[in-house]
């Protein structure tokens, strides 16, 4: 395995001191006057990847594995595939001014008909919507897709076949222009499936970089899409970067100066989120003890209480910083779990004592 390196500067100028802090972002964890990056990616017209390529590049850039997406799933294909199957189109290919009021507009979509352990069936439709009646019918069905699961104990999980058959005679009636979008359509499906059996798709590898940010840069989730990732994270951060660009994603770092502006803007986000998962905690906390609580309860409730409170104490030590209303709020959350854990006590013997210490 190689070791990856920091990546140079992006950007060099005239000014000495801005490039010092530009160099900060390189990946040195004690830049001078560097409190980290905002993150934004995006991932849409990525470029085909496998699994086997890509666990080879995370384990080059010294990633960890854990959050591999894993190999793609044909019941997972075939869903997908056939999910995003739909067109809408005017039947005669004009579409004037008064066409919303007036006209007809066809839509092709997917829909259930049948599902068990052994196989789903789906059904594209045809539904004409006939604007200046304000009528609206659903015609036979123009192609039945249906994914057979493999019975065979060494395939992969989640293995399968898909069978996609038009119905001519139905696709037949319609004009030429029709018959071509409809049949342009089935083979997009077939399409879609090929390629997310293959190939881990973007849906999929947009979750692998969020949970990567979120739980192991233990970032802070400014909007949605934009994240703030400690300067002690900078050289992991690069090479997810890396990665990202190996795919086609694309994941940008902009290096935020330790200021008491910036500051205010990422200790207020962690707060917010760090507020709205203790007020949920504590509602679920009421809602056992009401209940009367089970000892897997008062485990999972322990488990989030905890997990709050170590990601507080975290991001307090790496910006220096005191949350007030966060720790008072963990305060009153340690002693809504040390009741609920005496409740519990005669069920089952649950660790008490390791919330008798504040926060």
């Amino acid at each position: 395995m190689t070791t990856p390196t920091s990546e140079p500067p992006d950007l060099t100028t005239s000014n000495a001191d801005l490039n010092r802090y530009l160099a900060a972002t390189a990946g040195g964890q004690d830049g001078e006057g560097l409190l980290g990056h905002l993150v934004i990616y995006n991932v849409t017209d990525v470029e085909q990847c496998g699994e086997t390529e890509l666990r080879e590049w995370f384990t080059e850039l010294g990633l960890d594995v854990g959050f591999l997406p894993g190999p793609p799933r044909q019941d997972a294909a075939f869903e997908k595939a056939t999910s995003a199957a739909k067109a809408r189109y005017a039947p005669d290919g004009h579409r004037g001014r008064a066409h919303a009021s007036q006209g007809r507009t066809v839509t092709l979509m997917m829909r259930n008909v049948a599902r068990d352990e052994a196989r789903v069936v789906r059904h594209l439709v045809r539904e004409l919507a006939d604007h200046g009646d304000e009528a609206l019918s659903y015609e036979v069905r123009v192609a039945t897709a249906e994914f057979v699961r493999a019975t065979d104990p060494s395939l992969p999980e989640g293995s399968g076949t898909m069978t996609l058959a038009t119905d001519q005679d139905t696709v037949d009636t319609f004009d030429p222009a029709e018959r071509d979008t409809i049949n342009e359509l089935i083979m997009r499906v077939a399409e879609d499936y090929r390629t997310r059996s293959q190939y881990v798709s973007a849906d999929r590898l947009r979750k692998m970089l969020r949970d990567y940010v979120e739980r192991v840069l233990a970032a802070v989730r400014i909007h949605p899409g934009v994240y703030f990732v400690h300067r002690r994270h900078a050289a992991a951060l690069a090479d997810l970067r890396t990665l990202a660009a190996r795919f086609g994603a694309e994941l940008t770092r902009v290096p935020l100066a330790d200021a008491t502006e910036t500051r205010s803007m990422v200790d207020g986000a962690f707060a917010a989120k760090a507020q709205a998962d203790l007020e949920s905690l504590a509602r679920d906390i009421a809602r056992v003890q009401a209940d009367g609580p089970k000892p897997y309860q008062v485990r999972l409730l322990h488990q989030r209480y905890t997990a709050v409170k170590q990601a507080a104490e975290q991001y307090q030590a790496d910006l220096d910083t005191h949350l007030t209303t966060t720790d008072a709020t963990l305060g009153l959350i340690q002693a809504q779990m040390a009741t609920l854990m005496i409740s519990a006590a005669d069920t089952e013997t649950t660790p008490a004592d390791q919330l008798q210490e504040q926060p």
